[in-house]
């Protein structure tokens, strides 16, 4: 009964009375030294009281919108993404998609030296009402420059995903720091150097408001709601005690809407005293209130978490209301959000998870075990099927189950990276004949880690996930372009499901003296900026690191600081944060070479006896004991697998062979049989032409310029195999009895 919507709707307007006079505050003090991750609530007269307590692993919540049908739009710092909550009752409804929108993440073409589309620059987010169904909407604008814009919905309580509006928006720029404003059943997006986009939330469809006047300057411009009517504030020059306006949009529904000037805040005239307490990054208006002595004003907040009243109808000092410093909050710091905004008392849901209503329909857990088997690349298309089966695809519970039974006993995939600067790379078993393989410099990549596999080539660091198509250049943590294989590694923070990245440099690297320094950063996949971590007491390896079990591991650089007698192995603990070494295998490093890997689930080193051309692989058990898993003798194989060249990769779980790699070959060991199985060979020295690659038996390239346009000509004589086009997106492929020409995507996925 307590849940019903007539119960809630009765408690609305009883708990929040119309007569009611001093509106009631959500505080969220970020920026507070002590700040302990709750949020607060106050009330003029009242005392700061805690309230509930926030995420703080999704970053320090920033209240997004005033309240609609009690629940309120929370924007996380540091790119935490975005929560619908309802104060009242504490509870809290991550939104999909917000931490790293697809729309806005830039991916590489894997042809050309440029960004996939569609790619956006901004996504300004808003929390609106449909009356007709009684559902909240979602709605983020996405934009750039030059003009263009798009726009995606998410109905709370709906089993769906995010999807495209019934309309298309009209082209215009918007950005996160002025989020949408609800009103009158439309959501009001404040467009730069246009004018105000409104949504209407029934029909999903846009129309466009005026601003008040033809402002030469749009310094510090917000939207708001104020008094029941669309507010607009804009400061005249760029300055702490520039004079601030405030405008109400009256007879909104009129053919030419009129907005009235409510007041003008010239601080200049105020106190010094006021003047100094009320600086601040950022001001806006709060709510109209009247007073005990009746009289009408408006509240505002600032960026240092103080609120401070003031009549529009006279010029006289700001009445101040609260300040942080005294109370269990205490001394905020400057900032450019306002931290804090209006609440009220409702019993509104948040709604369910997608996951939740999803797997609760007994359909949708049937088709999630069928599609459960079937490739990634196949699920990807199925999800366009209908927004059901998209909203049981994109959930965390779906991705894990198709991990696990996608890649159930099945022999090792192996992708062959053909350009790791544009992310260009095939599928083995769609690799056609002897491919003329240019081998890359310095490139190295990880074993895949929860679907993701990360890379280096030269001064370039990747993120991959070849199954989907998916590839994504890494920022430098610190600028840093010198290479050695470890510098990067790839981990899963299994508590919160995300991904991280490890980055090592060597500030300092003397392998005369071994004195070096390290230093160390760190951060989640979807975030943009690193974070210091202090680095390990022991050097790292010029080697690829392994993820294991929640833990990066390294090998530890023995030519590099205090003398060791045994291999040790550093090892970063995610969900601690930090370094810790531990003990390695029972074998010297001057023997040959060493490798770290994953197999089977466990942390595994190869260790390399060039004197005999033997691979050993020691496995580490969940005890810390090590012992020796396998033996690969080389010596029958070489020159082309000598110990010196040769790194284990996997090892199927239907045989157990070793899948070994060389720099031009990849075969299977049985290590039974000590036989070797060539499945891979690079037959000829790398060839290639600009951004030609040849591939074919036997092949002629021929070049020669057009006298009249001076453009290149290549004629190529073609027996067997393909060649690739780049700049054209073209392949050619010939089986012996003719060429065809095929047409290559530019967006594959």
């Amino acid at each position: 009964m307590l849940s019903s919507p007539r119960f809630v709707s009765l408690h609305a307007r009883l708990a929040n009375p119309l007569s009611r006079r001093q509106p009631r505050l959500l505080l969220t003090p970020a920026r507070s030294s002590s700040y302990d991750g709750y949020v607060y609530s106050w009330r003029p007269g009242g005392p700061v009281e805690k309230l509930m307590r926030g995420d703080l692993r999704l970053g320090c919540p920033i209240p997004n919108s005033k309240p609609c049908h009690g629940l309120i739009l929370i924007r996380c710092s540091n790119k935490g993404g975005y929560l619908v909550c309802n104060p009242s009752t504490g509870a809290m409804l991550a939104l999909p998609d917000t931490q790293a929108p697809v729309k806005l993440t830039p991916r590489w073409n894997s042809l050309r030296n440029q960004v996939r589309m569609p790619l956006f620059w901004e996504a300004c987010y808003g929390l609106g009402y449909c009356s007709v169904t009684k559902n909240h909407k979602v709605v983020r604008l996405f934009s750039r420059r030059p003009a263009n814009s798009c726009c995606e919905v998410l109905v709370l309580g709906t089993p769906a995903y995010w999807r495209p509006t019934a309309q298309q928006p009209p082209s215009y720029y918007v950005d996160e720091n002025n989020p949408a404003v609800y009103l009158n059943g439309h959501l009001h997006f404040f467009a730069h150097e246009a004018g105000i986009v409104t949504f209407d939330t029934s029909s999903e469809t846009f129309d466009l408001l005026p601003l008040p006047l033809p402002w030469p300057g749009l310094h510090n411009s917000s939207l708001t709601e104020l008094d029941g009517c669309l507010c607009f504030c804009n400061e005249e020059l760029d300055g702490s005690d520039a004079p601030f306006h405030v405008f109400l949009l009256r007879d909104y529904y009129m053919e030419a809407p009129w907005w009235e000037k409510l007041c003008c805040i010239d601080r200049r005239g105020w106190p010094e005293s006021d003047r100094v307490l009320l600086q601040s990054l950022c001001i806006a208006p709060l709510c109209v209130y009247h007073s005990d002595d009746g009289r009408r004003k408006i509240m505002f907040g600032t960026g240092t978490l103080k609120v401070f009243a003031v009549d529009p109808d006279r010029e006289d000092a700001p009445e101040i209301l609260f300040t942080p410093d005294g109370t269990i909050i205490g001394s905020c710091d400057d900032d450019f959000y306002l931290m804090l905004g209006l609440f009220e008392e409702h019993l509104g849901p948040v709604g369910r998870t997608i996951e939740e209503m999803v797997f609760s329909a007994p359909m949708t857990k049937a088709w999630s075990d069928v599609l459960k088997w079937m490739s990634a690349r196949s699920v990807s298309e199925l999800s366009l099927v209908c927004r059901d089966w998209r909203a049981m695809i994109m959930t965390d519970r779906f991705i894990q189950s198709h991990v696990f039974h996608a890649n159930l006993s099945k022999s090792p995939r192996v992708m062959i990276i053909l350009d790791a600067t544009y992310g260009l790379y095939v599928d083995l078993k769609d690799f056609p004949g002897s491919y003329a393989l240019a081998e890359a410099q310095d490139l190295v990549c990880s074993q895949p880690c929860h679907g993701l596999n990360v890379g280096s080539c030269n001064s370039l660091d990747f993120l991959c996930n070849p199954a989907m198509g998916y590839y994504q250049r890494v920022e430098s943590a610190n600028g840093d372009v010198t290479f050695f294989a470890g510098r990067i590694g790839l981990g899963y923070d299994s508590k919160i499901s995300r991904h991280v990245l490890v980055h090592i440099s060597y500030k300092k690297k003397d392998l005369v003296t071994r004195e070096y320094k390290l230093e160390c950063k760190l951060r989640y996949v979807k975030d943009r900026l690193w974070q210091m971590v202090d680095p390990p007491s022991r050097p790292v390896a010029d080697m690829p690191p392994a993820y294991v079990n929640g833990k990066i591991c390294w090998m530890a650089e023995p030519n590099l600081g205090p003398v060791y007698l045994s291999c040790e192995i550093v090892a970063f603990n995610i969900g601690a944060g930090k370094f810790e070494i531990m003990e390695g295998p029972p074998c010297s490093p001057n023997n040959g070479r060493m490798s770290m890997l994953q197999l089977r689930g466990a942390l595994c080193v190869a260790c390399s006896d060039k004197s005999t051309n033997v691979i050993d692989i020691w496995m580490m058990h969940d005890t810390g004991t090590w012992s020796m898993e396998y033996h690969i003798q080389l010596s029958e194989f070489s020159p082309d697998y000598s110990s010196e060249n040769t790194t284990p990769l996997a090892v199927d779980p239907n045989d157990g062979r070793i899948l070994l790699k060389t720099g031009r070959s990849l075969g299977y060991y049985n290590p039974k049989m000590a036989a070797l199985e060539i499945i891979f060979s690079v037959s000829m020295p790398g060839c290639g032409y600009d951004y030609w690659h040849i591939s074919s038996d036997q092949s002629i390239k021929l070049e020669a310029t057009d006298q009249k346009t001076s453009k290149r000509i290549l004629r190529i004589k073609l027996t067997r195999g393909f060649v690739t086009d780049h700049e054209n997106c073209s392949t050619y492929s010939s089986d012996g009895s003719g060429i065809k020409r095929h047409i290559v995507p530019m967006d594959p996925g």
